[in-house]
């Protein structure tokens, strides 16, 4: 009996939302992008529902009707209408799984996970070391094989920032986007309810309203506030976030397979800087008490890294606290936790860059070896994906050469259009 697929729309016009969380056979594949078709006024040819059903799952026979099915299920699920090119990258990750995963691959299987990740996360043969705009497809291979495994849980890992990069406009949105939420975790649902897990968590973890948000939250965002005498504004913004997050995930987890949990960053962060006093001692400072942070390491390469993407951002002129606290004092809104964070920012901008340094590696190390632990994956939404990131989680999986189930979803700054998966775009969704 062949098996089922359940079915979301992660879609820019979210045109079959409706159909989210549905049981379907291969060939309604062809009856949801018939309704998107008409839906969206869109003039293209879409194979059968027997051509669709009657493929091999490896292409083994007919692979240009392989493909169209293959474009099929990307355009059902994303809308978008894939080029042959990135279709034929569904054929490259397949050949990078093992003999034993693509042996047991049905064809429902196959249409469910392996178009969902071609629409959703951008590969490329030319990205054998770090790639900030592709994912290699050996990261994306261990990742299709930790979703195709018989287990008894999955857990997924995504950290959110909460941040605009820029220095136009360094404003924070009052609201998360409903419909940047709703097609993220239809992306990340598509993917997790078709897996062979029986249990399924997605770990959604954001930086609340604390004094952490002080060292969290881009430094030219937090000054943009602090100088107007509004971190009070800021910190609501954030409590706005959490609570846009939470109502958001707790309407999916009513239809999903997969519980969505959000996760505040705070308690994380107590064990990033307990790494940071056993490692570097309790100023951060000194030199590594562990040899895998010592000179000639991924990890001594990455706060290398990181040093230099810190330094392209730093600013020249010094704040001044006593000058912030009195803006703060006579805003809109003084709080006792508006001026706690306004020192917490002091502190951290005192420290030196390479102590900064030090703890974005070790928080991107952390996540990386609780994934680990936890046999889990990971997705990246957020905005920024830098080679310190890259480096500090190839460290916990032993070395840059060696894959890790770590994806960046699709970033792009072109226009919207239908056409391509090249203006598709998943991260930093509000």
């Amino acid at each position: 009996m062949a098996e089922d697929i359940t079915f979301w729309d992660y879609s820019r016009s979210q045109a079959l939302s409706r159909y989210n969380g549905s049981k379907i056979d291969v060939r309604e594949i062809a009856v949801l992008c018939g309704i998107r078709k008409d839906a969206e006024s869109v003039d293209t040819r879409l194979p059968s529902p027997d051509e669709i059903a009657g493929i091999h799952p490896l292409a083994l026979k007919r692979p240009r009707r392989w493909e169209a099915a293959i474009a099929a299920m990307i355009y059902a699920g994303s809308g978008q209408l894939a080029a042959r090119q990135e279709i034929i990258k569904a054929r490259e990750l397949l050949d990078r799984l093992s003999r034993a995963d693509r042996s047991a691959l049905s064809v429902s299987r196959m249409l469910a996970l392996v178009p969902t990740m071609i629409a959703g996360f951008r590969f490329s043969r030319q990205s054998e070391m770090f790639n900030p705009e592709s994912n290699r497809y050996l990261e994306g291979a261990r990742f299709l094989s930790a979703l195709l495994e018989d287990r008894p849980a999955l857990d997924v890992e995504i950290g959110l920032c909460a941040h605009r990069a820029g220095v136009t406009d360094p404003v924070l949105p009052e609201h998360v986007s409903g419909p940047g939420t709703a097609r993220m975790v239809a992306f990340v649902s598509a993917l997790m309810d078709n897996s062979l897990a029986r249990k399924r968590t997605v770990n959604v973890s954001q930086q609340t309203a604390t004094d952490r948000a002080a060292s969290t939250v881009n430094s030219l965002v937090f000054l943009h506030y602090a100088t107007e005498g509004r971190v009070e504004h800021l910190l609501r913004i954030l409590d706005q976030h959490a609570d846009d997050l939470r109502a958001a995930l707790a309407c999916h987890n009513a239809v999903s397979d997969t519980e969505f949990r959000f996760t505040p960053l705070d308690p994380f962060s107590d064990l990033v800087e307990r790494d940071m006093d056993e490692v570097f001692g309790p100023d951060w400072s000194g030199a590594p008490a562990e040899p895998h942070w010592r000179s000639g390491e991924t990890l001594h390469s990455a706060v290398e890294a990181a040093m230099g993407t810190m330094q392209r951002f730093m600013r020249n002129e010094r704040h001044d606290l006593d000058h912030l606290l009195r803006l703060h004092k006579n805003g809109e809104r003084p709080s006792e936790r508006g001026a706690s964070a306004l020192c917490w920012f002091d502190r951290y901008e005192r420290r030196p860059l390479e102590v900064r340094a030090r703890y974005h590696v070790a928080f991107h190390h952390r996540l990386a070896l609780t994934t680990l632990r936890k046999d889990g994956v990971g997705i990246g939404m957020e905005r920024g994906w830098d080679a310190y990131q890259w480096l500090a989680w190839s460290a916990a999986y032993g070395s840059p050469q060696k894959a890790m189930p770590l994806l960046y979803a699709r970033s792009s700054t072109e226009p919207a259009s239908n056409i391509s998966l090249k203006s598709f775009n998943l991260r930093q969704f509000w």
